[in-house]
Formats: C-alpha cells, sequence, structure tokens
C-alpha cells in the first residue's frame, strides 16, 4: 500500500482493470460437462481449470472444450496429450451474442488403454497476449476377472439357477489415486453401471474395487476371451460337475410279439478339474 500511494489515482485504476483483464481473460475456459471429469479432492487455489478424468480401460470419451469470451477473429484451439500436439477433425462450433464470442471444441479419444494412466491432456487458446487452458490427469482402470467356482457353485435369479459367479476387479493401472474421494465416487459409479450393481456390492480396499456377478452380467459384454481362459481367484477350488446319462435298449421276444424295454441311469460325477471332456461311443449302448 506504501507503494500505490505515490501512483496517480488514474494510473491506479488502470493498472487495477489490466490486471482484472488479465486474470479475467486467463479464466475463460471450461470443460463440457462431463460425469467423468471430476474436481481433485484437494484441490489447489489457481488449479481450477485442472481435473480428473476417471476412464475404465476400452473405453472411448468424447471431450468438450469451452472457450467462453473471446473476439473475432478467432484463434485455434489446441489440444495436446502429454504436451504432443493432437489433430482433431471436428470444426469448432462458433457463436456470437452481445460482442462476445464463444467456441466449442471436442477432441474424440477411442478405445483408451490402460497404459494412457497419468497420461495429461490440455485445451488450449490463445490471442495476442492473453491466453488460457485447462487440462486433465487421466485416471485410467484396468478391468480383470476371476472365476469364483464351477458349474456346482451357482446363484438363485429370477431365472432360475446354472450361472456361474465372476469377480471383476478395477484398479488403475499405474499411478493410484489415494485420497481422491471424487475419483472413488466416480468409479464406483461407473462399475455399478457396467455390472448392473448396486454400489453397496462393491468392495473398496487399497484402491482396488472389486464386484462378484453371475457370469451372464459380464459375458459376452466385457469377457470376449470366453469364460474358460479366465483364471481362478485366489483360494478358489474350481470344481466342475458331469452328468452322464446311458439309455440301454433290451429286446425281448416271444412266439407272437417282441417288446423292447428301456431302461436309463444317471450317473453324476464331481472332478476338481477347470475343464471337461465329454466322449460318445456306440456298442449297442448309446452314452450322451
Amino acid at each position: 500500500m506504501q507503494t500505490m500511494r505515490h501512483v496517480p489515482m488514474v494510473a491506479q485504476n488502470l493498472l487495477f482493470v489490466m490486471l482484472t483483464l488479465s486474470t479475467v481473460l486467463a479464466e475463460q475456459m471450461q470443460w463440457g460437462d462431463n460425469p467423468d471429469i471430476v474436481d481433485e479432492a484437494n484441490a489447489i487455489e489457481g488449479r481450477e481449470g485442472y481435473k480428473i478424468m476417471v476412464v475404465i480401460e476400452g473405453e472411448d470419451m468424447d471431450l468438450e472444450c469451452q472457450v467462453l469470451s473471446t473476439s473475432d477473429p478467432v484463434s485455434d484451439i489446441r489440444w495436446k496429450i502429454d504436451g504432443k500436439e493432437e489433430n482433431t477433425e471436428d470444426q469448432p462450433f462458433i457463436s456470437t451474442a452481445f460482442g462476445e464470442v464463444f467456441i466449442e471444441s471436442h477432441l474424440q479419444m477411442s478405445n483408451i488403454s490402460r497404459d494412457r494412466d497419468g497420461s495429461t491432456v490440455s485445451c488450449n487458446y490463445a490471442k495476442g497476449q492473453y491466453g488460457g487452458s485447462v487440462e486433465a490427469l487421466l485416471a485410467v482402470f484396468k478391468m480383470d476377472f476371476c472365476n469364483c467356482g464351477g458349474g456346482n457353485v451357482t446363484i438363485k435369479t429370477k431365472e432360475g439357477k446354472g450361472r456361474r459367479l465372476i469377480r471383476v476387479i478395477f484398479m488403475e493401472a499405474g499411478r493410484g489415486s489415494p485420497g481422491e474421494t471424487h475419483v472413488e465416487d466416480r468409479i464406483k459409479a461407473k462399475i455399478s453401471n457396467i455390472t448392473f450393481t448396486d454400489e453397496h456390492q462393491i468392495t473398496a480396499e487399497n484402491g482396488e474395487y472389486s464386484v462378484t456377478v453371475p457370469h451372464n452380467t459380464v459375458y459376452p459384454q466385457l469377457i470376449t476371451d470366453g469364460l474358460d481362459n479366465i483364471p481362478p481367484c485366489d483360494g478358489v477350488t474350481i470344481v466342475t460337475t458331469s452328468t452322464i446319462t446311458t439309455t440301454t435298449n433290451i429286446a425281448t421276444t416271444t412266439p407272437s410279439t417282441t417288446t423292447i424295454k428301456t431302461t436309463t441311469s444317471t450317473t453324476t460325477t464331481t472332478t476338481t478339474t477347470t475343464t471337461t471332456t465329454t466322449t460318445t461311443t456306440t456298442t449297442n449302448t448309446t452314452t450322451t
């Protein structure tokens, strides 16, 4: 305040306007509405444009960046991933109202892989000496599966019994986000959505989130390699049950008639193997 006392009032007002204008122009960008882009749990002042993007590997993402106030002629919006400029084929949407120009730009990210975890995506706009940007850190969760039980482990459903139980495990692929409550809330909501479960069914421990569901909930929607390729969960012995039905036809002949008597027997065998091999032989006895 001692310094400002010797500055003429007009100069003080001009300086205040310039500082205010600089601040406003630098903060006139924001992310478009996207529930997967969340705030930091303990955001530092001055990092309001810095977010975390919660993704499950394999997802596609449509990112929207908005410049809320600029003037004609507009500059280009530049997208960058890890500092490297990305080309986008989408033409920006530009509108004008009350002398202010609004710009909306999109970046499409397809089949986001787990090795993108920890990458940064930024949207940048500059005009003259002023500019701004918004940035998001990718939190990419890998998705793994394990088998909780074989054919004899069933769950009762409206459709009946006989569904194998599969545990779906989600964990951030690289860095982890300890203490990021907004990230945890969002990943739970996403898991609930794709596994058709309630959030209270999801177990969270040390950054790992898991839920156990009937196999038809996630196969073939999420599991594409087949159920037989899924390893057993830790501490689980896979037990399979096979049933063999044998039908025998016995012909009895009398002087006037021939009678065929059919007998059927069922044998159930329980083993601890994870695969089942069925062999059909024909000898007077038919095995199916």
